[in-house]
């Protein structure tokens, strides 16, 4: 809950108005009451029309400082309780892989989001094998730790965010995070003849090599929506002239990966061919970049790419070594 749940006389936001005010105490001191009450009261208090306190009380709902329960009763929450779920909007997301000949990788990561629900005191960001070099950085201050996969809740290396201050829905301001890390043995760079052939599973092709980014409707433990202007950007940067087969873009369901949506990859599709924007998937030299406007809640949206063969990488690996000009 927001700190003014436990104020008594002064709100600590100047932002908050007299009807705000008012509401909050009111239901404070009549838990259970309905909403019919809590505007009647409103109007006689405060002398406002009936709309404008409804919509303050409608207000006050969205930003998590008084909860509508199941019964459409209304209560301000005990400040002891949990805290009411939040809702964090994205209006940007990108992530820019580099990836080196042997595999390794680094990990560039930025958002741009905001709370319109609830409090939210920390972020996480966990991967599922050991990852080196965190660092982050956020517009709002804070402190970040590392918790180890054996002491997470998840089994993964997890490294936590948490702000100074608590972000909440009525002081919504933009708020940029920006992380970057390495990831040692990231990727196959070369498949073997004989594996494709023994293969008969298409999402375990061993000639491919798949990376994705979503935007989960629920995590675990906040919500997620997309701003209108909302942009995902994924980027894979490959060492120049490796020979990465053919490329294209997959849109499945997150919560089914086996299941294609055609309508958002025809979209896609579509962008690409106007080449006024940098929409689409597009390649720049050994750079595949997918970029995703207006993109859509639990959609994975991914970089398929075709692998060289061993004896393809070896002589790429080759010319590399080479000295110029010979």
């Amino acid at each position: 809950m927001s700190e003014r749940t436990g104020a008594a006389s002064e709100p600590p936001d100047p932002r908050v108005g007299p009807v705000e005010t008012f509401l909050i105490r009111h239901v404070r001191a009549n838990p259970g009451i309905r909403f019919g009450a809590i505007v009647h009261a409103a109007q006689v208090a405060q002398h406002v029309p009936r709309r404008t306190a409804a919509t303050h009380l409608a207000r006050l709902v969205r930003f998590g400082e008084v909860i509508l329960l199941p019964d459409r009763t209304y209560v301000v929450g005990d400040p002891s309780a949990p805290a009411v779920r939040a809702v964090v909007e994205i209006r940007w997301y990108s992530v820019t892989i580099v990836v080196s000949p042997d595999g390794t990788a680094r990990l560039f990561q930025e958002r741009e989001f905001r709370v319109v629900s609830g409090q939210l005191d920390h972020l996480e960001f966990s991967t599922p094998r050991p990852a080196r070099h965190f660092i982050w950085w956020c517009t709002a201050a804070g402190t970040s730790s590392r918790i180890s996969a054996l002491r997470s809740p998840s089994h993964m290396a997890t490294d936590s965010f948490e702000f100074a201050t608590p972000l909440v829905a009525r002081r919504a301001a933009w708020q940029r995070l920006c992380v970057s890390l390495d990831l040692p043995q990231w990727f196959r760079m070369s498949y073997t003849p004989a594996a494709a052939h023994r293969s008969r599973d298409a999402r375990d092709d061993p000639t491919l090599i798949t990376e994705s980014i979503e935007v989960p409707s629920q995590g675990a433990r906040f919500g997620h929506q997309l701003a209108p202007e909302a942009q995902l950007r994924l980027q894979m940067v490959f060492p120049e002239r490796y020979p990465i087969g053919p490329t294209r873009c997959r849109v499945r369901f997150q919560m089914e990966p086996g299941r294609i949506d055609p309508v958002e990859e025809q979209r896609l599709a579509r962008l690409r061919v106007d080449e006024s924007h940098q929409d689409g998937l597009r390649q720049f030299g050994s750079i595949f970049t997918l970029s995703v406007p207006q993109p859509l809640l639990d959609r994975r949206y991914e970089i398929e790419l075709g692998l060289p063969t061993v004896a393809q990488r070896a002589r790429w690996l080759a010319t590399q070594r080479t000295p110029k000009g010979m």
